[in-house]
């Protein structure tokens, strides 16, 4: 994630060499709960009060901002790219671009990128502009041809602030033409008894293949379809290789889940064993005895919420693998900070010995550098599991070894009672049997009959 000196400096640095800052913002309904969640304000608020907007700002996306926010960046000067086929294709919503335009808002449409608008056609993109606005607001009328258009040209130049020099054919400006050829089957007949008809022809009929001409700042770079500065069967030839070599990638990628993450640069850290015990308690005050037990000495303790999501694989290898966000709580439950990371873990049950103890296996573990959003895209298909839980750890020390209590009361889905889990890392057989008696000593000070742990249940709903 980018911090606030990060945005803070790239704001500077906009502004002292006068250029435009481009920045996404509010996308996803995921990103806006994230940031009310992490700095208690929405996106817009909260890059506004780091010196975001000083800057000429060029905000992509905005599909999920009200109209205070609007307000915004429309007194700030920032414009703002619509992308309505990227928006749908990723399932981001659709931006209120009826209320940006009735705000005064500087609207203009964008492409986004290919990975998210496969053709970057902008005659398709300023059509479907005019249509998803009309269903959202359930109203015909809104964002008529002639808006779309704008939006395409002179008000998108003013929105990637450069409406002085280009966006509208008017003396002083660039020659920045393009020429259309409406004589086409698609485009046929014309209607001359409105005004206004052209502007429909081209939002809702012409399309991309209908330019002939290109001039950009006076130089021509297509003339009769034929492009002019670039060598066309030279780009196809190389785009065709680029294509094999990025199937190749894939083929390789998809050979395993470790594959697959290694090659989105993921993972640091490899495996790793734990020792633990699991059980079921009805009251929290049960962790007592073994808190105040005067061999246990308390070395640390924490209080967050834990929020795991689980892609499972199924045959052959029975991999999985948990996207883990712990929000980090206050005395008063507020969040105080956020850490995200990512394990990749062979079956759940590796070994079970010591009346209950389970020894577990985690592959590999790392931060996890992208959003849960991205990783739900790329494990497309995968089985996916939710669990939320509140958690109390303490780190301990008892009979000179490093142990782990937690307790965890599941939010999702709904539990009465607690979970109470010791466990421990550990490197060898001989160090694992030596905890496991521990963790089992400090079970008994609970009370919790050994033939009641919970194992299997437990296992199979938080993961090991």
């Amino acid at each position: 994630a980018t911090t606030p000196e990060i945005l803070a400096e790239c704001a500077r640095l906009a502004i002292e060499y006068d250029v435009p800052l481009h920045i996404h913002l509010s996308e996803t309904a995921f990103e806006v709960a994230d940031s009310r969640r992490q700095n208690g304000m929405p996106v817009i608020p909260w890059v506004k009060k780091h010196g975001v907007l000083d800057a000429k700002v060029i905000a992509a996306h905005c599909v999920h901002v009200d109209e205070g926010e609007i307000r915004t960046l429309r007194d700030r000067g920032a414009g703002i790219a619509h992308n309505p086929t990227s928006n749908l294709k990723l399932a981001s919503g659709i931006a209120p671009v009826k209320q940006m335009l009735e705000l005064g808002a500087q609207v203009g449409i964008g492409t986004d990128g290919p990975a998210s608008n496969n053709d970057l056609d902008m005659f398709e993109e300023t059509r479907l502009a005019a249509l998803i606005a009309k269903v959202d607001s359930d109203d015909p009328t809104v964002l008529p041809a002639r808006t779309a258009l704008a939006m395409a040209t002179c008000m998108g130049a003013k929105a990637l602030h450069i409406g002085d020099i280009t966006g509208s054919i008017e003396v002083g400006k660039r020659a920045d033409i393009t020429i259309l050829n409406l004589n086409t089957l698609h485009n046929l007949p014309h209607f001359a008894r409105n005004p206004d008809a052209i502007y429909s022809q081209i939002v809702y009929a012409a399309k991309a293949s209908d330019v002939r001409d290109v001039l950009c700042n006076g130089s021509w770079l297509m003339r009769n379809r034929e492009l002019i500065t670039i060598d066309t069967q030279r780009l196809l030839d190389q785009a065709v290789l680029i294509g094999l070599e990025i199937d190749r990638f894939l083929v390789a990628r998809e050979e395993d889940i470790l594959s697959r993450l290694l090659a989105i640069g993921e993972f640091q850290q490899e495996e790793s064993f734990e020792v633990q015990v699991k059980a079921r308690i009805s009251s929290a005050e049960q962790i007592v005895g073994i808190l105040e037990h005067p061999d246990v000495h308390i070395v640390q303790t924490s209080h967050y919420r834990q929020h795991d999501n689980y892609f499972h694989f199924g045959a052959p290898s029975f991999e999985r693998v948990r996207y883990r966000e712990d929000d980090f709580l206050d005395d008063e439950g507020k969040t105080t900070n956020v850490r995200t990371r990512l394990t990749l873990t062979a079956p759940a049950k590796e070994q079970e010995f010591s009346k209950a103890i389970l020894l577990s296996r985690a592959r590999y573990i790392s931060p996890a550098t992208r959003p849960l959003r991205f990783y739900r895209e790329y494990f497309s298909g995968a089985e996916e599991s939710i669990i939320v839980k509140e958690r109390k750890r303490w780190h301990i020390d008892y009979q000179g070894l490093r142990l782990y209590v937690n307790l965890d009361r599941l939010i999702e889905p709904s539990r009465d009672g607690f979970y109470l889990e010791i466990k421990s890392r550990t490197w060898s057989l001989r160090d694992a049997e030596q905890k496991a008696d521990a963790i089992l000593a400090l079970i008994d000070l609970v009370g919790v009959d050994r033939s009641a742990l919970v194992k299997e249940e437990y296992v199979t709903l938080l993961g090991a």
